[in-house]
């Protein structure tokens, strides 16, 4: 597994999802279903917004936080995308390696496994959440849920308005902030 570079994708670029098919032919390989090998949060809000200039969509946006008590075991996609993909990826979860504070997401290493469990832990590229309080603000009013899996209804809220008028562009696409609606 010498310059492999696998990317864990939890939320809407697993396959089949709005965003896969955005980006699908710089994703590679997929090795299929897994789950984080420690306990982590994944908050999903309750209404459809997205915060992140990098996205084209409108979605329950949902966060990835660091493992703390009661946890579970967050379920995703596993591709082997390689080094040039995380370009794309750093640019669409709106990670900007030397400005962390303007950043949406932050990059950062995680263990997986298979959900089978047979197969041994591997380390991937997930994105967590920047600003992890936020959304522990967010959850704690009811505006959020923490779920193990994110799921395609979940993510199905068609394109911003941005996207609807200019098809294609390059962005940056409209922000409709997650704690704000």
């Amino acid at each position: 597994m010498v310059n492999k570079v696998f990317y864990f994708a939890y939320g809407t670029i697993q396959r089949g999802f709005p965003a896969y098919d955005l980006i699908a032919d710089v994703l590679g390989v997929s090795l299929g279903r897994f789950r984080t090998a420690a306990p982590h949060r994944l908050v999903v809000a309750r209404r459809p917004a997205c915060s992140n200039p990098g996205c084209r969509l409108v979605h329950r946006m949902c966060g990835l936080l660091p493992g703390r008590g009661g946890d579970i075991l967050v379920e995703g996609d596993l591709f082997d995308v390689g080094p040039a993909a995380l370009d794309v990826l750093d640019k669409g979860e709106n990670y900007r390696s030397g400005d962390e504070a303007g950043s949406t997401y932050l990059r950062r290493p995680v263990l997986v496994f298979g959900i089978d469990q047979q197969a041994e832990s591997i380390e991937a590229q997930a994105y967590f959440i920047a600003d992890a309080g936020a959304w522990r603000r967010l959850l704690a009013r009811g505006d959020a849920e923490t779920v193990e899996r994110y799921t395609l209804e979940m993510a199905d809220g068609g394109l911003k308005q941005c996207c609807r008028r200019n098809p294609g562009h390059a962005g940056p696409h409209d922000v409709i902030d997650v704690f704000a609606v």
